[in-house]
């Protein structure tokens, strides 16, 4: 069943189009990504879910209830910002607090709430802490608890681990993934880190100038992109007319072994990342290619200025549009 429905989803700027004729269903406690470049219409479309402004074509469902006609407060919909969008006068309890305020929920009621989704986002100790008393990883979460705490059908998440350090937005990222899978919550999650989108999500949209490109699961999308951007934009890719190969999935050999994709080669570069080795080349006919091998004592080392054969079985080979 589907939690969130967009039905030809259109938003228009003058003669600019930023969604055009979007089609997506959200099932209920799924984990969605829109995934896409900057300008490609990921953000223009959460903002259209929350009610920020309205579509110039189309609906939007929640719970099968048609809400384009209506303003963010009443579409039972909790938003995460990029910048978390915190009051700065206000302790970390009172900025919980806010969206049960405004809904007039009871003082008693109130308190109970605020202090669950605190120890939810395990923050129960910090409360009284204003925002500036506060790293950058407990602001996101009291931003989190703030959106989960008036118990919203469907929580968006416009980038909110952008702001954050690499090692501390990969902790987040799993705390965020396991708190969504614990509540069960809808959860549309707006990034164009793909390896955020892989790493959390049950289901990922890539988005390109507007439009949906494809629709699947991490490996799907990862494993057989539809289209050459989705398999340009996820990850790396070796682009031969329409074939394509992941660096991963190829080896260089000293011979051809036959029955795959074989094309002979120079190395001309090799990088060394730690657990992995990058190999540059040139293939005859000046194509450019990449081989990404594992660091293994025991794997054959290639040197920049060595011929080689750049392979891969048949499997690793995709047709792409």
């Amino acid at each position: 069943m589907s939690e969130l429905r967009l039905a030809g989803i259109e938003k228009r700027y003058g003669s600019t189009t930023a969604v055009a004729g979007m089609d997506l269903d959200v099932r209920d406690g799924e984990f969605m990504t829109l995934l896409g470049p900057s300008g490609c219409g990921k953000t223009t479309t959460l903002g259209l879910i929350a009610g920020f402004f309205p579509p110039t074509r189309g609906e939007i469902y929640v719970k099968g209830q048609a809400v384009a006609g209506l303003p963010p407060f009443r579409r039972d919909i909790g938003v995460v910002f990029q910048d978390y969008a915190l009051f700065p006068h206000m302790t970390a309890a009172e900025n919980v607090a806010f969206g049960l305020r405004m809904r007039k929920v009871d003082s008693h009621e109130t308190a109970k709430r605020v202090r669950e989704a605190l120890e939810l986002v395990q923050l129960k100790n910090l409360g009284e802490r204003r925002p500036l008393e506060l790293s950058g990883g407990q602001r996101q979460r009291v931003a989190l608890a703030r959106a989960l705490v008036i118990r919203p059908a469907v929580l968006l998440l416009d980038e909110p681990l952008s702001n954050l350090d690499l090692k501390l937005r990969e902790e987040m990222r799993v705390e965020i993934a396991t708190l969504q899978r614990r509540l069960g919550i809808t959860t549309v999650f707006v990034t164009h880190d793909q390896g955020e989108a892989l790493v959390m999500s049950d289901r990922i949209a890539v988005m390109n100038a507007g439009r949906i490109e494809q629709v699947g699961t991490p490996a799907d999308i990862y494993e057989r992109p539809a289209t050459r951007f989705v398999a340009e934009f996820i990850g790396r890719m070796n682009f031969f007319g329409t074939l394509a190969i992941r660096p991963e999935r190829a080896k260089l050999m000293q011979e051809n072994p036959g029955g795959g994709f074989a094309r002979r080669g120079t190395v001309k570069q090799v990088l060394y990342l730690g657990a992995t080795l990058e190999y540059h080349l040139t293939l005859e006919g000046g194509e450019r290619a990449l081989v990404e091998a594992p660091n293994d004592a025991h794997a054959p080392r290639y040197a920049a200025g060595d011929a080689v054969w750049f392979t891969a079985p048949r499997e690793s080979c995709y047709e792409l549009k």
